[in-house]
């Protein structure tokens, strides 16, 4: 079902699994993959969105951008994303993160620039401008939480419901809009500790012979630091009330979706031309998997 001609947008949230999913994607024949990870990443952000979307051979779309990208593509769509419990997402992020802090100071150090000269040129990922605070000072996962960055307030919700990285503080009918945007577009939103069933809801959604790949995990945790607590638990379970309740009604809906599996959604093309107005996330980082997968896959 997947197609040139009806392609997937797959909303990839972080530390999800998504990337295990695109690796499986791309083994699939014929799955030609637009990556639209790192849009802000290019000197023009527009440029770099358009030249992506005018090449009508791509049958997979996949990036960390919130919902909406449908409206910009002149044929119909599905959608498809995967979630994961706030909690452990934020955790998985945080050790992710660690690795590009690492990066950042050394390339600091070693360039004699400063940390907004860094940003400037594109040597450091965007995405983590609002993590200067840690990044600066120790490395602690208390100083990670207190950091202004839209990851950290309702993630799931903020792509769902299309905001994105709205500078005020996610609020509740956000979550109202992500709830009838699954409903009404999504064909699949998976669960990541559901992995195996994921894959095969994906199969008989989609027609695709996909594998259960595991890539891009973090390194074994325990190396990496204490275990969360309390209050640290606490602390995010109370920035992320609303994907709390967005993944537990997304796990119901999950199972209901198993037991009675129903025909993919096409979505409508919107034929937007106006690529300066698309919400793009920021750049997370190069990803060593994804340029590999990117490399091997097979074209149309």
């Amino acid at each position: 079902m997947i197609s040139k001609d009806c392609p997937l947008i797959f909303t990839h949230i972080p530390k999800t699994g998504g990337m295990s999913m695109f690796a499986s994607m791309c083994e699939y024949h014929g799955m030609n993959m637009a990556d639209m990870y790192n849009m802000s990443a290019f000197g023009d952000d527009t440029a770099a969105v358009e030249d992506v979307l005018r090449d009508t051979e791509k049958s997979v779309y996949a990036g960390h951008l919130p919902f909406g990208l449908h409206e910009w593509l002149s044929h119909p769509s599905y959608y498809m994303a995967i979630v994961r419990k706030p909690v452990d997402r934020i955790m998985s992020l945080y050790h992710y993160s660690v690795q590009y802090r690492n990066f950042i100071r050394h390339t600091k150090k070693s360039t004699n620039q400063s940390y907004d000269e860094l940003f400037e040129n594109r040597t450091a990922a965007d995405f983590y401008q609002d993590f200067l605070p840690w990044i600066k000072a120790e490395q602690t996962f208390n100083r990670f939480l207190r950091c202004p960055s839209a990851e950290l307030d309702n993630g799931m919700v903020r792509r769902f419901s299309g905001i994105g990285l709205h500078p005020d503080l996610c609020h509740q009918d956000a979550l109202d809009t992500a709830k009838n945007n699954i409903e009404k577009y999504y064909s699949i939103v998976g669960v990541q500790e559901r992995y195996a069933d994921t894959v095969r809801m994906a199969r008989m959604a989609f027609g695709v012979n996909l594998t259960e790949f595991h890539v891009n995990k973090n390194a074994d945790k325990k190396k990496k630091g204490p275990k969360l607590s309390i209050n640290q638990r606490k602390r995010i379970k109370e920035t992320n009330q609303l994907d709390m309740q967005l993944y537990d009604w997304i796990l119901d809906r999950f199972e209901t979706q198993l037991a009675n599996p129903s025909e993919p959604v096409k979505v409508a093309g919107g034929g937007r031309t106006d690529f300066n107005q698309m919400k793009l996330w920021r750049a997370i980082g190069s990803s060593p998997v994804r340029q590999s997968v990117m490399a091997n896959s097979p074209a149309v």
